[in-house]
C-alpha cells in the first residue's frame, strides 16, 4: 500500500444483496424458470445460488430439474430476463446504508465500480434510479469469461480503473463474491445477507452498511491492506 494513501483509491460494489435489495426478485425468477421446466425450487436451493455466475446458476437449476440436456448459457439469459421483469414490476430498493455510503464516497471524488454477476442490462436499468455518474464503471456478468468466485470480474474492474488490487475496497454479501475479491487480492468488507460469511486475512465481516462512513471504511481498508 502506498505510504501516503489513507483511503481506498476505488470502491468496488457488488450489486444484488449489497447495493440493491434484489435477491427476492432473483428467487422469483428462479421459481418461474423452474416452473417452466416442470419442476420446483426450495428456499435453501435459492440461497445456494446467491452470488454465483448466472451460467453456473442456470446449470444448477437445469440439473435440479433433470434437464441437463439444455444449454445453460441460453437459460442464463432467460433467467436474467425473468429477474429484470420482476424487478421492473415490483420495484427494487437499496440495502440499508448503501446509497448513503455511495454518495459520500462519490462526493469525495473516489472512483466507484459496480461488479456483479447480474447482466449489464439489469445493472443499467436499476442504477438509473441513482444519481447520474454514481459509477465510473459497470462490470456485468456478461462482460467477463469467468464469473465469481473467479477473480476476473474484480481484476477487470481494477484494471479498467487503473488501480492496483490492493488499493481497492470491495463490498460484498455472498460467499462467491467474497471469494472472487479474495482471489483478486483485494481488501473486502463482507456484509452478510442470505449467506453466512467469516473473517479472513483481507476480509472483515460487518453486520450492515448502515452508519458506515467513508472514514470508518477507510480505516478498515488500511487494516486489511496491511494484513
Amino acid at each position: 500500500m502506498p505510504a501516503d494513501r489513507t483511503r481506498p483509491a476505488a470502491f468496488l460494489w457488488d450489486f444484488d444483496g449489497t447495493l440493491a435489495d434484489s435477491e427476492p426478485n432473483w428467487h422469483n425468477a428462479e421459481r418461474r424458470l423452474m416452473a417452466e421446466l416442470g419442476s420446483a425450487i426450495t428456499p435453501e436451493q435459492n440461497r445456494q445460488l446467491v452470488g454465483s455466475a448466472l451460467v453456473d446458476s442456470a446449470a444448477q437449476l437445469l440439473a435440479w430439474a433433470g434437464r441437463e440436456d439444455l444449454d445453460a448459457a441460453e437459460y442464463a439469459h432467460i433467467l436474467a430476463d425473468h429477474a429484470l421483469a420482476d424487478m421492473l414490476a415490483t420495484g427494487v430498493g437499496f440495502r440499508p446504508g448503501a446509497t448513503e455510503l455511495l454518495a459520500e464516497v462519490r462526493a469525495a471524488g473516489i472512483a466507484c465500480a459496480l461488479v456483479s454477476a447480474s447482466y449489464t442490462s439489469i445493472l443499467e436499468a436499476i442504477t438509473a434510479q441513482l444519481p447520474a455518474h454514481s459509477f465510473d464503471l459497470v462490470i456485468g456478468g456478461d462482460q467477463v469469461k469467468n464469473g465469481k468466485p473467479h477473480p476476473e470480474p474484480y481484476l477487470t474492474a481494477a484494471s479498467r480503473l487503473g488501480v492496483a488490487p490492493i488499493d481497492c475496497l470491495v463490498l460484498e454479501d455472498s460467499v462467491p463474491g467474497t471469494l472472487s475479491a479474495e482471489n483478486a487480492g483485494m481488501p473486502t468488507l463482507g456484509v452478510p445477507f442470505e449467506q453466512p460469511l467469516t473473517d479472513g486475512p483481507r476480509r472483515r465481516v460487518i453486520p450492515t452498511l448502515s452508519g458506515l462512513t467513508l472514514a470508518a471504511a477507510s480505516e478498515l481498508w488500511r487494516e486489511l491492506a496491511h494484513a
